[in-house]
């Protein structure tokens, strides 16, 4: 509609734009009001994302986001720098060293004095007690999840309320460096050891020492957060966490234009370059593309168990070397992830594991390059010869291959797709199956009676390495096959390898035994590394101050499962009403100010006599 704008309209004109104005000032005041939850004056922080937590039971879960939530809910005894990745005193009060008697001479027996006076989100006091329940529990009962963060301790003990001594069968270089949340023992000692490896869900309200502890998880939907009243460190100013679950990642960058949540993570790659290209200043929404310890990868079944179903070409070194030489990184890279990944060498990405710099860089003439000529030739060097374009097994018969991914990987069914078809480029037939997550887990964690039983030929994913470069190696030791050793490899050399790293407290040494366990690793191939992709994160600028991103800028802000460090600090940019709001008062305001100007539009009317409009 186009008004004429005449002198003799200008007096209406005024007044509809006033009441306009005070309209948008208005309803600019409530969405900048630090998200109230309805009915309350909570400050309420809301982010988004595409992935929820598959169970927030630290002796079960697995995914991404569950290790957010956990980070938040649990204290560690150290935690990790957001720019460095370097140990932070959490609930230990200081760091232990030869020097203060923290450590001793052999390098054996850590004695760790925490803080004092900590209490758990329910107010019982957190004492070392509690730290070293939570050591015990894990090491005596080979709690699978969370066993490799103690490879190396025999046990701990309590000495005072606030001193724990952590002793180990040898030196442990990343004691201080472990994902480990300290677990609140008058919850856990009542829950038996197999309990909490099934059936025990851990439900909400799930009692913690971190700045939030969880109230709510509705599958599907979201998870709730409320801040520890308890919580021994600074105040967050935010009340509430609401994590929310999107099924459509579309509609979730659309929440996060109109306000409805102030971060999302797992932006669609066309979305996100077109979020970015319309500028922060714009927007007021801040956007970044990172690499966080994380790629993709193709699993190979090694396992030897007799009652694994995976093809036995996969156990053959040679057959998966040529299975390198047939797959092109940078298409994968440009088609899948349009642009927003990087070729892949090892499974320890660059620019993560820092100071000393642990990742290893495969020399050109060792690199696995794309060359299907090169893998056929390897192929049939090694007893697989293509007879009338099908690639044959030592048995004469023709190589099927399964290979597998998830319904919530959209580029990974667009990487798996690509690949199936490069590898019946080599006369291997494949077929393709897009799984649930819980499904695949079941597969690949599959066991018949007590006998571990595999069964997969190969599967896409995606996977994040621990904080430590170490524990990131020994997820790959044959101790860990039926737990964090996906594709049940076992290599003795490896394994030698990885006690060294583990005992060198000198981080020069401990960087050079790593470079070398990578470089077996990728000679090995039981897991083929793909592509390092970035993972796109936004949060809005406009409205919260105090975001902290990682690695001085270049990393994620929330989603660190790392650090704190933004929940902590986060305040909103406009302080929130007296009383707080709702969308229900906001219509009301609007409402009232609407009659006000429909009754000084019809008195100037009627005084002024009626005025034409033009359409």
């Amino acid at each position: 509609m186009k008004r004429t704008r005449t002198s003799r309209l200008l007096p209406l004109a005024v007044v509809a734009l006033l009441a306009c104005g005070l309209i948008w000032g208005l309803a600019g005041a409530f969405a900048s009001s630090s998200s109230p939850s309805p009915g309350s004056s909570n400050v309420v922080l809301r982010l988004g994302w595409i992935s929820e937590p598959d169970n927030l039971n630290p002796f079960v879960g697995w995914a991404t986001t569950t290790y957010e939530i956990w980070t938040v809910n649990y204290n560690f005894l150290f935690g990790f720098n957001g720019q460095t990745m370097a140990p932070t005193l959490s609930l230990a009060a200081q760091f232990p060293t030869k020097a203060n008697g923290g450590i001793s001479p052999d390098g054996k027996v850590w004695t760790i004095h925490i803080r004092p006076n900590v209490k758990w989100s329910d107010g019982q006091p957190l004492t070392a007690a509690d730290v070293a329940f939570t050591y015990n529990y894990i090491v005596k009962n080979h709690m699978a999840n969370l066993a490799l963060t103690t490879t190396g301790i025999a046990s701990a003990k309590a000495l005072d309320p606030t001193t724990v001594q952590i002793t180990c069968s040898q030196p442990k270089a990343n004691m201080e460096a472990i994902f480990l949340p300290i677990l609140p023992q008058h919850v856990w000692e009542h829950v038996s050891p197999q309990a909490a490896q099934t059936t025990f869900q851990n439900k909400p309200p799930i009692v913690g020492s971190g700045p939030f502890y969880t109230v709510a998880f509705k599958k599907g939907s979201y998870v709730e957060m409320k801040r520890n009243p308890y919580y021994w460190g600074p105040k967050p100013t935010v009340d509430e966490i609401f994590f929310e679950m999107y099924q459509d990642p579309a509609t979730m960058v659309q929440d996060l234009k109109s306000g409805a949540i102030d971060g999302a993570w797992g932006i669609p790659e066309a979305q996100f370059k077109q979020l970015a290209g319309q500028g922060e200043s714009a927007t007021g929404i801040h956007t970044i593309a990172y690499n966080f310890f994380n790629w993709d990868y193709l699993d190979c079944n090694c396992s030897t168990s007799s009652e694994s179903t995976g093809n036995p070409v996969l156990r053959d070194v040679r057959f998966r070397q040529a299975l390198n030489y047939a797959i092109d990184r940078s298409k994968l890279a440009a088609v899948a992830y349009d642009g927003l990944a990087s070729p892949a060498t090892t499974i320890m990405p660059p620019g993560n594991w820092l100071n000393p710099d642990y990742h290893w860089q495969p020399p050109t003439d060792q690199q696995y390059t794309f060359d299907p000529a090169k893998a056929s030739q390897l192929l049939a060097a090694a007893g697989y010869p293509l007879k009338n374009g099908v690639r044959l097994n030592k048995q004469g018969k023709p190589i099927v291959l399964r290979i597998d991914t998830t319904t919530d990987f959209p580029e990974g069914q667009t990487e798996a797709r690509l690949i199936a078809g490069w590898f019946d480029q080599l006369g291997l037939k494949t077929t393709l199956s897009v799984l649930d997550t819980g499904a695949l887990l079941a597969r690949i964690f599959n066991f018949k009676g007590t006998t571990f039983a595999p069964d997969f030929d190969c599967y896409l994913s995606d996977w994040a390495g621990y904080g430590d470069p170490g524990e990131t190696l020994t997820s790959f030791t044959t101790a860990e096959i039926g737990a964090t050793n996906e594709p049940a490899w076992s290599y003795p050399a490896f394994d030698k390898l990885n006690v060294e790293q583990s005992a060198a407290l000198d981080p020069t040494t401990r960087q050079h035994l790593i470079w070398q366990m990578q470089q077996l690793f990728y000679q090995q191939s039981p897991q083929i590394v793909l592509v390092y992709p970035q993972y796109l994160e936004a949060y809005n600028t406009s409205r919260w101050n105090g975001w902290v991103p990682m690695f001085h800028g270049r990393g994620p802000a929330w989603m660190t499962t790392a650090t704190t460090e933004s929940y902590v600090n986060l305040k909103p940019v406009t302080a929130k009403a007296s009383g707080g709001g709702n969308g229900k008062t906001l219509l009301i305001v609007i409402a009232v100010v609407v009659v006000a100007a429909v009754v000084a539009i019809v008195a100037l009317t009627r005084r002024r006599g009626a005025q034409e409009v033009e359409a």
